[in-house]
């Protein structure tokens, strides 16, 4: 055997193949099962297509697997292909991540993102007072967190803070770094929560609505998310302070303002109007909820939808020159910022939970037989805050969109057959789904601290099991408490 042959024999490859497999078995082979009452054929196929599509997810990869499902669909799932093309990468949901990936892509190329985390912590009021000095820091990477996502985010405050480390003395192995290299991702996980019309948080809400098609309260959505992630930041100081208890005098005579070695505090006429582009997206997706009915803003923002405004400024944005070049450069944006895996799991997601939805399937009325010695009616409440619960745990070993998504189904199924309002119960899972950094598997954030030479495995495993049960029951009691009166 060559040495080219035996490279492809190596067990890595051979697990991919065998993975790859069983991911297209289950796939195409579960409608081939006798149907369980009261599935039908169709809803058999649905759920093997579902089964095996989230199988590669977790296992293989996301793009082939989801290619892979969107041709089942065209095959077994009773979808033609140009529906097939409209409900999937045609969806509104879809384009708007895609719009919203060049915006943010945008946002980053402008110095933007480093420019917001060190506007907050050189603030003056924080000066000389090494909590609420770390407190803002962590606020900061969550609003970082929120406008880009979590990888991105845990660089930039990684970077500031080894820029505090360096200006207070801090080393490798002492008690604040090590505990903030992992706040920092545990912000910008938290803070991905914030804003509800990007990556999983899309995701999952977009699930759920194209199944029951009631859109989600944006507004409220984001009340909620804000006061639960300020709350968590705050708990996050609570447990470093008496809990973690590092030696934080060095930072009582810290000078923020030495942090901003690169002039990013300075911003430049191009980056003031990016960022008032910024200000524009979400006061123009937010305001059909606060202003009247029968203004014509408002009818104009819902005639064009939230994927009609992201795609409007992006557009404005490409038509204005600077310095004979357009001040979004849309090729480029693209190319550095459209996560394809989003948008994957995003087009597989749309046609098939809308399909497994339809009575047809028999879907609903099966996942309902099953829930209904668990949950009766009465137990909407106890229903909701076990979803958050189980996304939790799972999303510590699972990619959290398709945490989300997969438990998008049972929701409706509860929902739609005991009348209960699904939107605590949603939104208990998305924010749960963000508490993901336990291991390497949970995000690629939690991947970036595992690997970070800065924080300590043993820290991590240790700590973490008691920030995240703590993060999800304060999450749990603000949204049961601020969703009873908003939702």
């Amino acid at each position: 055997m060559s040495a080219r042959t035996a490279i492809w024999f190596e067990k890595k490859d051979v697990m991919y193949y065998v993975h790859s497999v069983i991911c297209l078995a289950i796939m195409f082979g579960f409608g081939r099962l006798a149907p369980f009452e009261p599935l039908t054929p169709l809803g058999m196929n649905l759920i093997g297509i579902f089964l095996g599509v989230l199988y590669g997810w977790i296992f293989i990869d996301i793009i082939w697997p989801s290619i892979a499902g969107l041709l089942a669909m065209t095959l077994i799932g009773g979808m033609n292909p140009g529906l097939l093309l409209n409900k999937s990468f045609g969806d509104p949901i879809v384009v708007m991540m895609f719009f919203i990936f060049v915006f943010c892509a945008t946002i980053n190329h402008y110095g933007l993102s480093k420019f917001i985390s060190l506007w907050f912590i050189t603030r003056k009021a924080v000066a000389g007072r090494p909590w609420l000095f770390t407190y803002t820091f962590l606020g900061s990477i969550m609003i970082l967190g929120g406008l880009t996502s979590a990888s991105p985010a845990a660089v930039i405050g990684w970077s500031i803070l080894y820029g505090i480390c360096d200006v207070c003395g801090y080393k490798r192995g002492e008690g604040y770094p090590t505990m903030m290299v992992f706040g920092v991702v545990y912000a910008a996980q938290v803070g991905m929560a914030l804003i509800p019309f990007k990556q999983a948080a899309l995701t999952v809400i977009g699930a759920y609505e194209k199944m029951s098609g009631v859109g989600m309260n944006y507004a409220s959505y984001m009340l909620i998310a804000l006061v639960a992630c300020a709350l968590c930041s705050l708990l996050f100081i609570v447990i470093g302070k008496y809990v973690f208890r590092p030696d934080v005098s060095k930072l009582r005579n810290l000078d923020a303002t030495a942090l901003d070695t690169e002039g990013s505090l300075s911003l430049n006429r191009v980056q003031k109007t990016v960022l008032g582009f910024l200000f524009a997206l979400v006061a123009l997706l937010l305001l059909p909820n606060f202003l009247p009915a029968s203004l014509f803003l408002t009818r104009f923002l819902k005639a064009i939808g939230n994927t009609g405004i992201c795609m409007f400024l992006v557009g404005v944005m490409c038509f204005i020159k600077v310095d004979g070049k357009p001040l979004l450069r849309f090729k480029a944006m693209v190319d550095d910022g459209v996560a394809w895996g989003i948008i994957f799991i995003l087009a597989m997601v749309q046609p098939l939970s809308g399909a497994m939805a339809d009575p047809q399937s028999g879907v609903t009325d099966f996942l309902m037989k099953l829930l209904s010695p668990f949950f009766g009616s009465d137990s909407a409440l106890l229903f909701a805050v076990f979803m958050g619960l189980f996304a939790t745990i799972l999303t510590q070993f699972i990619n959290n969109g398709a945490v989300g998504v997969a438990l998008m189904p049972i929701i409706y199924s509860y929902c739609s057959n005991t009348g209960a309002a699904p939107e605590i119960a949603v939104m208990l899972v998305v924010l749960g789904v963000h508490l993901a950094f336990l291991t390497p598997a949970a995000s690629s954030s939690a991947a970036l601290l595992h690997g970070n030479e800065w924080s300590d495995v043993r820290s991590i495993w240790k700590t973490s099991p008691l920030v995240i049960l703590a993060s999800w029951a304060i999450m749990t009691l603000v949204t049961v408490v601020m969703g009873s009166f908003l939702f």
